[in-house]
């Protein structure tokens, strides 16, 4: 890999390596490694011309993963013709990557099934946990249709419901400026819904948090309704290059941790509960269905 000359090649095994290395030693042997060998290294600079990477790693909006972030995965940004030569070649080869195909899907699964629930149920409710800039919904032809009475889009980023206000609340989008804490407090302060899902949130929930969020939005079902939370696998194999070089930390978790989500519904409550993969392997989700 020579970056120096535009040269990318051998970029997915220099990923490949610096995830062996993280799995390889302890926890802190491996911050330790970022903070004296490779936060240094010329190499990390040149990978921050890619944007998405510059993103994660700068926090413009104080946390890694913002919705501008995942816009970029999406290929919607605005602009990024002021790349470098190096970050044009870096930003399409990102794009690409399993990981952030993994986003890519997730954003079409959620699509589908909003279409699905609106062919079963009447003018369903939809309520979306930080929502970002909720793409889903701009492809869900269901959404376009108004065959969805509404779809409650929480986001604690003001930037964030601001874009989902000037672009979607046309369309039966209700946004709203809050933190998940109001919800905990009171599930059905938004009402109650056909469908629950939070796409990206639970990859930064320590385990009571999310046990206590998946209980609140269990609550907000109607009885039929169902609540999907999706999360990144351990097995992702870019959580070294994620960490080292975008400083982006998730919370990663197996299935076994994923069915522990559900401590605290009643099991009697519940008509099915499953969980799943995406194609890449790399997300795992969460679906109960209430009785």
């Amino acid at each position: 890999m020579r970056l120096d000359d535009e040269d990318i090649y051998g970029l997915s095994e220099f990923v490949t390596s610096v995830d062996c290395v993280r799995r390889a030693v302890a926890p802190t042997c491996w911050r330790e490694l970022i903070g004296d060998v490779i936060a240094p290294h010329p190499v990390r600079p040149r990978l921050h011309e890619e944007p998405l990477t510059r993103r994660a790693f700068e926090k413009p909006r104080g946390y890694a993963g913002d919705a501008a972030m995942i816009d970029l995965i999406y290929r919607r940004a605005a602009d990024v013709s002021g790349l470098t030569p190096l970050g044009a070649r870096l930003h399409e080869w990102a794009v690409n990557h399993s990981a952030f195909r993994s986003v890519q899907e997730r954003r079409d699964l959620l699509a589908t099934l909003i279409d699905r629930i609106a062919s079963e149920r009447t003018l369903p409710r939809i309520l979306s946990l930080a929502c970002g800039h909720l793409r889903e919904a701009q492809q869900s032809d269901a959404v376009r249709a108004r065959a969805v009475r509404e779809i409650v889009a929480v986001d604690q980023d003001r930037e964030s419901v601001a874009v989902v206000e000037r672009e979607q609340a046309a369309h039966n989008v209700t946004p709203v400026h809050a933190s998940v804490r109001r919800f905990l407090v009171d599930p059905t302060i938004y009402g109650t819904f056909d469908f629950a899902y939070a796409a990206g949130l639970y990859d930064y929930l320590e385990e009571p948090i999310a046990i206590s969020l998946t209980r609140a939005m269990f609550e907000a079902l109607l009885p039929g309704g169902e609540l999907l939370v999706a999360n990144f696998a351990p097995e992702l194999r870019e959580i070294g290059y994620m960490e080292a070089i975008m400083d982006w930390n998730l919370i990663y978790r197996a299935e076994s941790e994923m069915t522990r989500l559900a401590l605290g519904i009643p099991s009697d409550a519940v008509q099915s509960m499953r969980v799943s993969r995406d194609s890449c392997g790399n997300v795992l989700y969460l679906s109960i269905r209430k009785g």
